[in-house]
């Protein structure tokens, strides 16, 4: 023999209702906040990479600037020492007498001039 119940209550049934839609409510806004806490740190990430990528860069650069410098002193070391051949007594004096027909001065072309003190 089969009991007869009464057929539920229509307000029982829209309550079911307005729970699962609050459970769907609850569930999206927990959805919304973990995709925001993962673009967040996705954010953060890239820019952690970015900073990376910068000091990366400043360092090849600021040894290339390094190299650069080295080469710069060596050239003006090489420079240097060029000039101080350029003007070493020797080297003029021997430009004198083969270019300009100079001589050295005899004893009597020497003329001494006294000072006033």
């Amino acid at each position: 023999m089969k009991v007869l119940t009464a057929p539920k209550p229509m307000a029982s049934v829209v309550r079911r209702q307005g729970m699962a839609k609050k459970s769907v409510a609850i569930r999206n806004r927990h959805i919304r906040k973990v995709v925001g806490l993962l673009l967040m740190m996705a954010v953060m990430a890239l820019g952690f990479v970015w900073t990376r990528v910068c000091v990366i860069q400043f360092g090849y650069e600021v040894t290339k600037l390094h190299k650069g410098v080295q080469q710069l002193i060596r050239e003006r070391e090489k420079m240097v020492a060029e000039v101080a051949n350029l003007k070493s007594p020797a080297r003029l004096e021997r430009i004198a007498q083969e270019h300009l027909g100079m001589r050295k001065p005899t004893g009597t072309e020497i003329i001494f001039v006294e000072s006033k003190n």
